[in-house]
């Protein structure tokens, strides 16, 4: 996600300072300048005043992976926010953007959309880090920065690598990498219905919640384009010919899909489709 609104952001027009523990090798424009800093103390005193600051870093593999229990896996995600928060504090942006996710509900939640209005009531360490996390910006920051906390859901777009701290893939990446590797492409036989939001929109649906007013909670920013994997993973096959979609068995509760917040930055906004992203990815790939 970072990476795509940090590429997005400059397309926009705006000069970007990316801050984090390590970056992709690949460099994807010309533009780009990497320098190394001393983070241990927090960010810099050089790194210069910004408009908007988006914290965007966080660990999504679970703690029995990294070997850590799950209250040390919440402090590797809040330290990074209070080290950003301290940022914030010192320098007054105008805007700042915590980006939470869908994960903080549970699978229970609803049965259907998950609306912005619903209290969210997930236990695992991923949703109560996040659930931590928009607690402290509410609480954390004084009335000259606007604080705009905004939940993702289902992504899929250009870019994604694994890491240490993200082992996981998004549903599309890894139906794109069996197909390449000629396999069938695994649907869960409960067959769920997902938002499908294109990473690439982000940035631009994001300026545009940050230009408009406050919500006042938090924003639910996703797509409209909403469907089941059995039709995405159809999509795929019909664009990678030698591959087909498979009923495998379910495991776990999937949740429901994310219903975007009705609020006038997202009224009307032209979300790109999963035929038009899904080409759009694949040529990438093809370019890289």
């Amino acid at each position: 996600v970072g990476r795509a609104l940090a590429l997005g952001f400059a397309d926009l027009g705006w000069r970007v300072i990316g801050l984090d523990r390590a970056f992709d090798e690949r460099r994807e424009s010309d533009s780009m300048r990497r320098s190394t800093a001393d983070l241990a103390e927090g960010v810099p005193l050089d790194i210069p005043d910004v408009d908007l600051v988006v914290h965007a870093a966080w660990v999504t593999t679970d703690p029995a992976t990294l070997g850590v229990t799950t209250a040390e896996y919440i402090e590797l995600n809040t330290r990074p926010l209070l080290t950003m928060l301290e940022y914030v504090s010192r320098t007054s942006p105008a805007d700042f953007v915590f980006l939470s996710s869908s994960g903080v509900f549970a699978a229970t939640d609803m049965t259907e959309g998950l609306k912005d209005s619903y209290s969210p009531t997930g236990t695992s360490p991923y949703a109560v880090a996040k659930q931590a996390g928009e607690a402290l910006v509410r609480s954390a920051l004084d009335l000259q920065t606007e604080i705009h906390v905004v939940r993702l859901g289902y992504l899929f777009g250009p870019g994604e690598v694994t890491r240490p701290s993200r082992v996981g893939v998004s549903l599309v990446a890894g139906w794109l990498a069996a197909a390449r590797q000629g396999h069938a492409l695994a649907v869960r036989s409960d067959d769920p219905l997902r938002e499908w939001t294109f990473t690439s929109d982000l940035a631009v649906a994001l300026e545009q919640v940050v230009d408009g007013p406050p919500a006042g909670h938090p924003v639910h920013l996703g797509s409209t384009h909403v469907s089941r994997d059995s039709a995405f993973a159809a999509l795929i096959a019909s664009e990678l010919p030698g591959t087909e979609p498979v009923t495998v068995p379910a495991e776990g509760p999937v949740k429901p899909p994310m219903v975007p917040s009705d609020i006038p930055a997202l009224r009307d906004f032209g979300w790109t489709d999963p035929t038009t992203g899904l080409r759009v990815l694949l040529a990438a790939e093809v370019v890289a």
